[in-house]
């Protein structure tokens, strides 16, 4: 404590006796045009404006000074940081300062350190204009800009993973989408994700800090964010700050307040519901459980994997009521889906009973299939008696019926033939969960081929072969002429998987009416779709339309059901939960409609 308050007292003497005159180095000189300062240990004297300050607790233990006499050098920067630690000095954006120290490298940021002297010369000063940054900069080293003024205007925001924990959003200028959304696997992957990678900036909050409070603003832009005042992927943002170099990344760190403009892409409470008088949706619930997730190695009677989902009752009624929301908001005739708990009908029931007694009135039921498999999740069908009823029995594809399927990384596909009551015809709906991406325990082939597929790609396209050559035989044995495949495919729409269903016939209905720009999940600042409707020819030449309800992919993931606390004892705000859609699983559900009463086959 006497060490502190001594180097305080001694940076107060240097605060009023430092000369403000003299001859000083120019920032720029420092700086240097290459990756690093070419005065890296010298001792130097420099004079510049402040232009933005984070020595507040928890910040960056330092304050930005940027040259008022640039050198006109576009390859140098006018930008230099002042490391103070916890020393807080009493300087103010627009102080003109003198400061003496030492110059070095940390972390490859270039910045003053071993701070002898700061001297306060004028106050008031009108900063630097802001250099505007436009995205994506391929012809702009970001290196000439480090810690100077800096704007982007119009960014979209295409990643909020981390604003909860460390206060970033990524931005860039357009939606990103995974690359084998775009383009096919193979060679063109590389040259897409290197243009994507100078498409998106950081903007980070100033502090250090994980969980610091109060947490970043939402989209209001001037409280806290929370469940009901969000930070998701497609707002626009304006934001003027400084240019930092941190963990290996330039952040833009603002100065002052962002402006959020959530116009582009408001929450929609309900989904837009396709046309036509059947309709049909996929949705992965990302592992609805009734036993709790309480760490065992054994889930049910599924021994060697633990459960999934839900830690206590209160989280597995908070989940279940985002659920209900959600699948009752669609209220299509049937539903598949995907992350069920694998138990003989327990997940179902417990999930059938709430949707009913939310909609007041018998609305659902379900395809009774029992535990599917030997996965600690599982598939299942839901459907509306009003509107459509089962014909004849349910048929599940597993090693059972092929012994080559792979149900113990595909689970077991359940399809069920239905008839529609209003038109009297026949529609068969399988449900299909194929294997992750994930690189868990990867050999040979399964392993990613850096084609832009992930893990497990080989995997996948032989399930997709033996649904499509399954499906052919009509499993059901209803003659049914119309045909559907829905689920989490785990693939994008260039890749192999895909390509096996279509090349078999079957149309992806989202593309056709979307575009090829459409998505359902979100990674890594990147958008593209796992989750799809498939449709047969007739069962296309039938179809209305299309809608994904982003809901999930857009939002941050710690509005969802969970409890626990959000990092070491920071306790989770209870303003992050609502009884909504939003955040209630990884995935966005995918709605189909179709207009039967009038079908020609």
């Amino acid at each position: 404590m006497k060490l502190g308050i001594l180097c305080l007292l001694f940076f107060v003497h240097a605060l009023n006796a430092a000369d403000c005159e003299g001859d000083f180095s120019a920032i720029a000189e420092i700086q240097g045009s290459g990756q690093e300062s070419p005065l890296i240990d010298r001792q130097v004297r420099v004079k510049a404006v402040v232009s933005g300050v984070f020595t507040q607790a928890g910040g960056l233990d330092g304050f930005f000074i940027q040259s008022m006499q640039p050198d006109q050098n576009p390859k140098t920067s006018e930008g230099l940081f002042v490391y103070t630690g916890r020393w807080q000095p009493d300087i103010h954006p627009g102080d003109v300062v003198m400061v003496s120290g030492r110059v070095s490298e940390m972390h490859d940021l270039t910045q003053l350190r071993a701070i002898q002297s700061i001297k306060k010369c004028e106050q008031n000063k009108a900063l630097p204009k802001a250099e505007k940054i436009n995205l994506p900069f391929d012809d702009l080293n970001l290196e000439t800009l480090e810690n100077m003024r800096v704007e982007v205007n119009g960014a979209i925001v295409t990643d909020v993973y981390q604003y909860l924990k460390f206060g970033e959003i990524t931005v860039s200028s357009e939606r990103l989408f995974s690359t084998t959304t775009l383009v096919d696997p193979g060679l063109a992957v590389e040259p897409l994700s290197r243009s994507q990678s100078r498409d998106q900036l950081v903007i980070d909050d100033g502090r250090l800090k994980a969980y610091a409070m109060p947490f970043s603003v939402g989209k209001n832009g001037k409280t806290p964010v929370s469940a009901d005042n969000p930070i998701r992927t497609g707002y626009s943002v304006d934001a003027v700050g400084v240019l930092n170099y941190v963990f290996g990344r330039y952040k833009l760190q603002p100065t002052q307040a962002l402006k959020i403009s959530p116009q582009l892409n408001f929450r929609e409470p309900k989904p837009t519901r396709p046309e036509g008088d059947f309709t049909v949706a996929a949705f992965n619930v990302e592992n609805w459980f009734t036993d709790y997730n309480d760490g065992a190695d054994r889930c049910g009677t599924i021994i060697g994997m633990g459960c999934r989902g839900a830690r206590n009752e209160q989280e597995k009624t908070r989940q279940l009521q985002k659920l209900v929301t959600v699948i009752n908001r669609m209220d299509t005739a049937v539903v598949g889906l995907q992350e069920l708990q694998n138990n003989p009908d327990e997940s179902l029931i417990k999930l059938i009973n709430a949707l009913n007694e939310n909609a007041q009135k018998n609305k659902w039921a379900f395809v009774d299939a029992g535990q599917l498999g030997q996965d600690v999740i599982k598939v299942g069908l839901i459907y509306q008696p009003l509107k459509v009823q089962p014909v004849g029995d349910y048929a599940v594809l597993s090693r059972d019926v092929l012994a080559e399927f792979e149900d113990h990384r595909n689970r077991p596909v359940l399809a069920q033939t239905f008839r529609h009551l209003t038109s009297g015809e026949l529609v068969t709906v399988a449900s299909l969960h194929l294997k992750s991406k994930g690189c868990r325990d990867a050999e040979g082939r399964d392993m990613a081929q850096k084609d832009g597929q992930g893990c497990y790609n080989p995997t996948r396209a032989r399930a997709a072969k033996q649904i499509t050559d399954w499906m052919a035989q009509d499993p059901t044995g209803m003659g049914a002429d119309m045909q559907l495949i829905v689920g989490d495919f785990n693939s994008y729409q260039k890749e192999d998987p895909i390509k096996v269903f279509e090349e078999a016939g079957y149309v992806n209905l989202a593309r056709e009416f979307l575009g090829v720009e459409n998505w359902t999940t979100s990674y890594r600042g990147k958008v593209g779709s796992l989750d799809y409707i498939m449709a047969n020819p007739i069962a296309y030449k039938n179809a209305t339309g299309v809608s994904q309800w982003h809901i999930n992919s857009d939002e941050i993931r710690d509005f969802g059901y969970r409890l626990s606390p959000l990092g070491g004892d920071i306790k989770r705000p209870a303003h992050f939960y609502q009884v909504n859609p939003y955040s209630s699983s990884d995935h966005d559900p995918v709605l189909a409609g179709f207009q039967l009463s009038l079908i020609e086959n």
